[in-house]
């Protein structure tokens, strides 16, 4: 009798969490499970699947909540729950990555940079490890901007370049070219395109390869106006960061002025240009994260 009233109990602990859920309500949802978890240690045992899996969907909304408490600059929520995700994730390799990832993003708001890189570091090893890794690029594209803040340009662009490849086979595996009848990529995931190629571009500027950081920052440009729209955020900044730097690059190298003046002619006698050639659920905290500042002028 004992055992079912518990059982009982359990089930109504998850019938509240999805009604709170549905409702929005994630903070009480969370309290929620956690009074589940507690239930489910005393009836199935601490070491047992069903407490695993109930950790793991723990965690799930641990990173979830975590990331809306850092939009709203509430950074001891943050650190809280990140570090209750980082003990419920003990079994979960790939929700730990996604934990060492936002624990990354949380130390670089608070410019503890070197202990955001640590994070990204540890979050790459896991996911280096496993077969299949949701959105791998954006662990890449997190530590391409956080190294760039150190000033580790040439390692920032071997990231960003890595994050590049790894979106080329997540966006068009299998598909001959961007055009075609393929069905097009989804909106969220060519935002981090472009911003793949953006910081391509920050760190061959920062390492004076100027011609090739003016080349990535226009397929960025190019790419995001494709398949976002010419007014979307991210293909407005992208486009602002484009002009900024040819107006910086050109002003300091004059060899750039005669290729750019060079690349107009051939524009005007139609050689074309324009689109590019063939070539990751995590709970993260944006886009805006991954993207490389600009060296100063």
């Amino acid at each position: 009798m004992e055992d079912n009233a518990e059982l009982l109990a359990l089930q109504r602990i998850d019938e509240t969490c999805t009604q709170l859920q549905q409702q929005g309500n994630y903070l009480e949802a969370l309290e929620c499970m956690e009074r589940g978890l507690v239930l489910r240690q005393h009836f199935f045992g601490a070491e047992s699947d069903e407490v695993w899996r109930a950790c793991k969907v723990v965690g799930e909304m641990c990173n979830l909540l975590a990331m809306t408490y850092l939009q709203q600059e509430d950074f001891a929520m943050v650190l809280e729950l990140l570090k209750k995700a980082e003990i419920l994730t003990e079994r979960d390799p790939p929700g730990r990555a996604v934990t060492f990832n936002n624990l990354a993003c949380y130390y670089r708001r608070q410019g503890k940079l070197h202990a955001s890189l640590q994070y990204l570091q540890k979050a790459l090893k896991i996911e280096g490890r496993l077969e299949s890794v949701d959105n791998p690029a954006d662990t890449h594209l997190n530590a391409c901007a956080v190294l760039s803040q150190l000033g580790r340009h040439q390692s920032a662009l071997e990231h960003a370049q890595s994050a590049l490849i790894l979106l080329q086979e997540e966006l068009f595996k299998g598909v001959g070219s961007m055009g075609g009848d393929a069905e097009p990529p989804k909106a969220d995931r060519i935002a981090v395109l472009g911003i793949a190629y953006h910081n391509i571009g920050v760190e061959q500027e920062f390492l004076k390869k100027f011609d090739q950081s003016l080349s990535s920052y226009r397929k960025g440009v190019e790419v995001s106006e494709r398949y976002l729209g010419p007014d979307h955020s991210i293909t407005v900044t992208l486009r602002n960061s484009c002009v900024a730097a040819r107006r910086a690059i050109v002003a300091k190298d004059p060899k750039a002025r005669s290729q750019l003046q060079d690349s107009k002619q051939r524009k005007q006698k139609g050689s074309g240009g324009g689109g590019m050639g063939t070539s990751k659920g995590k709970v993260r905290s944006g886009t805006g994260g991954m993207v490389s500042p600009r060296p100063e002028t």
